[in-house]
């Protein structure tokens, strides 16, 4: 059982595309009001890096989802096993956008306004990973799709 080639490039790029829109939002709209907060000693530097760190992974597997969806016309066992750790991955950054979500909701308002992204993206990278994990086990080998054309 599968699912067509078009359809699985479609799906990793969406996912892709999802994932990579958290890092951008959390630099633009979670950074900056952490800053602020460190600023102001409410809150510690290392969560600024922390947060970079997240974003950097986000973009990795973002990267690593478009060019596989990009370069293949199908994934073989290696390119579902990479794919599914992407998905893990992000859903796994998620979880942790979820703590920090958590630990600024009873911060002041502009912590409360970030706290609201952080859920927003927490819920954007579980669902992109979901997908990838769903997905990926579905989509055709390169022989089979060479085959078929």
């Amino acid at each position: 059982m599968g699912i067509r080639p078009e359809s699985c490039r479609r799906m990793l790029l969406i996912c892709a595309a999802l994932i990579a829109c958290v890092a951008l939002v959390l630099a633009a709209g979670v950074i900056p009001p952490v800053k602020a907060e460190a600023a102001r000693g409410e809150t510690t530097e290392m969560a600024v890096k922390a947060f970079w760190l997240n974003i950097s992974c986000n973009l990795a597997a973002a990267a690593v989802l478009f060019l596989m969806a990009w370069l293949s016309k199908g994934l073989n066992l290696v390119g579902k096993t990479v794919a599914i750790i992407a998905g893990l991955l992000a859903m796994l950054l998620g979880l942790a956008l979820t703590d920090a979500a958590a630990a600024y909701l009873d911060h002041g308002p502009d912590m409360q306004i970030a706290s609201i992204l952080l859920i927003i993206c927490a819920a954007a990278d579980i669902l992109g990973g979901l997908a990838v994990v769903v997905t990926a086990p579905l989509c055709p080998r390169p022989e089979v799709v060479k085959a078929a054309t």
